[in-house]
């Protein structure tokens, strides 16, 4: 019996917000499925552990996606140890819940630069590096908060629409370079994240968040489930598929 290659084998990544939640996750399925990756966070501790986990296969890079200085470095510490790049995941993303009324200016730009910015320069910084090696893909870690916000969500759920738009707009503009631009909006996954925002999601919802989840979506989302659609949108089995917003969440919009 032949022994299929590995669906990622070859190939060089950079997942941003690796550390922690979903963005582990990710580094995690796509390291499985063979890639080798630069693994970004601004938490410099969690990062170590992750190249203790996996060796030679991740290689760290301290970053705050708000500065793009700081994200053009992760970009080219891949070029650095690995010979170039492939794919990128743009998954850094939070906020502290407040009404919009209460919502200073500079909090206001806080968010924007980080569930947006970071993003863009995720995109502007490694797009060239893609189009070096014929192409690649990116995705782009949105919510379902871009279509369904809520009290005290104002900032992260513009920001989060701003990725979609983004996303788009990225994918028309580099598919002559080969490069692919998708996003995947989870619902609500169980990751550390969201159990530290219990209280203002449910303040948001109104709603016991537990029974929110199950009422909604039937159950809360695994963060191995979502790392498992953003592996195949960055692989060749989705060659043809770009300028994607792939809805994750187990009918919760319906």
């Amino acid at each position: 019996m032949i022994t299929p290659a590995p669906r990622l084998g070859g190939k060089i990544a950079l997942v941003t917000g690796a550390a922690h939640g979903l963005g582990r996750a990710i580094a995690a399925r796509l390291i499985q499925d063979g890639a080798r990756l630069v693994v970004a966070d601004i938490d410099q501790d969690a990062l170590a552990d992750l190249a203790t986990t996996y060796g030679s296969d991740a290689v760290p890079a301290q970053c705050d996606v708000t500065d793009p200085e700081a994200v053009q470095a992760a970009v080219g510490t891949a070029t650095e140890a690995f010979g170039g790049l492939d794919i990128v995941v743009n998954n850094v993303g939070g906020d502290r819940a407040r009404r919009l009324v209460d919502i200073e200016p500079e909090q206001w730009r806080r968010a924007m630069a980080l569930n947006l910015d970071g993003v863009f320069y995720g995109i502007k910084y490694a797009a060239p590096v893609l189009a070096d090696r014929g192409g690649g893909a990116i995705v782009n870690i949105s919510s379902i908060a871009a279509r369904q916000p809520g009290t005290g969500l104002s900032a992260y759920s513009t920001a989060k629409a701003a990725v979609e738009a983004l996303t788009r707009a990225a994918a028309l503009e580099l598919r002559a370079d080969g490069i692919r631009v998708n996003a995947v909006i989870p619902a609500l996954f169980d990751t550390p994240g969201a159990q530290r925002s219990r209280g203002a999601l449910e303040r948001s919802y109104g709603a016991d968040l537990d029974a929110f989840a199950v009422r909604r979506q039937g159950r809360w989302g695994r963060p191995e489930e979502l790392a498992a659609v953003v592996s195949h949108l960055a692989s060749d089995e989705a060659s043809f598929t770009t300028g994607l917003l792939y809805l994750l969440d187990h009918g919760h919009t319906l």
